[in-house]
């Protein structure tokens, strides 16, 4: 199987073409001698060329690949915004190097060495490879992926008026009882005094989500905040309950797990609260999705769109009062394999409002070079693009 072809399909793998990234492609050795792929990680590619910082940081991401079952080889590929010119050799080769010496040093097979670079491509055990890579042509996946963002996005204030209009929203509707009736992306929501629901308690609405009442409604309305949004509304008032929700650390984990997993689980933990009899094994649940553990793998669409809603969100909200939305940053970029964003999303949310929960558990996972279990599983229930490859079964075209 020729290079190209194996390259070809790590975006399929990944769920987007890797940006700014190091791609460890795992493989386990089957029938005698045959080596067959057994998924992919994903890391943050480290910037720089001290040999001590990546032996250390080669050996996190090494000391994480064990973990996974049956593994017995890699074949490494870094993603790197640099280029081949002017000198006409693969850029980021050192990083290479240092984990693929780490990987033989534990006792792993190392396939190949691949760079990916914004002028072309080649490995570094290519005793062929021109000056200047091959084309990047000859690796461009058979259908488009999207390219998913990493690293913080600069947010860009909203005019004047609109971040008015959404002060007065969020103040109206999710800190008052009284509320403005009407419909809101096909939700109806509470008549002026009184909360969400007919003859409800004139009560804050985010008291009443806090002990589990009229969770359908906010559940559709978490919902909705992931639908595409027409600017001409701007801003929508979906966006404000977005930022009331993360304001309140006892609802923020609720919200995040149902931005990632969707309307069922979110269904099931704000349903917990006054369910005694499950609550218990869904408080379980809870704490595996949130803390990266055994839990089945999140969409990651749901994650992207969650990233989009909260920057746009930020777009209303003043600098200094946007640590919730940066916790919950925070935690969708480590959920995706973002460990630079996630940390530096965390240590700012951190410093506006000490003690957080959800940017501390982060920040602690980062430092111990943790990410979630899902990271080293295949895909479940869809066959793995490489296998048909690896078996002689032909090659990808594109």
């Amino acid at each position: 199987m020729a290079p190209e072809d194996l390259l070809r399909h790590v975006p399929e793998l990944a769920g987007a073409v890797p940006e700014d990234s190091l791609v460890l492609i795992l493989f386990k050795r089957s029938q005698g001698t045959r080596s067959r792929t057994h998924g992919a990680m994903r890391v943050d590619l480290r910037h720089t060329d001290a040999p001590d910082e990546l032996t250390a940081w080669a050996g996190a991401v090494l000391q994480t690949v064990l973990r996974v079952d049956g593994v017995t080889g890699v074949a490494i590929a870094v993603y790197t915004p640099e280029t081949f010119a002017p000198s006409g050799r693969p850029p980021a080769a050192a990083q290479l190097r240092a984990v693929a010496r780490e990987a033989e040093r534990r006792g792993l097979e190392v396939l190949d060495r691949f760079c990916v670079a914004a002028d072309g491509w080649g490995s570094l055990d290519d005793p062929e490879l021109p000056r200047g890579g091959r084309p990047l042509a000859l690796i461009e996946p058979a259908e488009p992926l999207p390219r998913r963002a990493r690293g913080m996005q600069p947010v860009v204030p909203a005019p004047y008026r609109e971040r008015v209009a959404f002060a007065a929203q969020h103040q109206l509707w999710w800190r008052c009882a009284d509320g403005p009736g009407g419909v809101l992306h096909g939700v109806r929501l509470s008549e002026p005094g009184s909360a969400f629901g007919p003859a409800a308690e004139a009560e804050p609405a985010m008291e009443r989500y806090r002990w589990g009442r009229d969770v359908e409604e906010v559940v559709d309305l978490v919902e909705a905040v992931l639908e595409p949004h027409d600017d001409v509304e701007a801003p929508c008032p979906c966006r404000a309950l977005l930022l009331a929700l993360a304001e309140r650390q006892g609802l923020e984990n609720l919200v995040l797990l149902q931005l990632a997993w969707g309307r069922d689980l979110g269904m099931e933990l704000w349903t917990a609260v006054n369910a005694p009899h499950g609550r218990e094994a869904s408080l379980d649940r809870l704490t595996a999705a949130i803390t990266g553990g055994r839990f089945r793998r999140p969409d990651l669409d749901r994650l992207d769109a969650a990233i989009a809603a909260l920057l746009d969100t930020a777009r209303y909200v003043p600098e200094e009062e946007r640590a919730p939305l940066e916790s919950m940053l925070a935690w969708l970029h480590w959920a995706s394999g973002g460990g630079s964003a996630a940390g530096a999303y965390a240590q700012r949310a951190l410093r506006a409002q000490p003690g957080r929960d959800v940017p501390s558990l982060v920040l602690a996972k980062l430092q111990r070079n943790e990410l979630p279990e899902w990271a080293f599983r295949a895909r479940p229930q869809r066959r793995d693009p490489f296998e048909s490859l690896l078996a002689g079964e032909g090659a990808a075209t594109g």
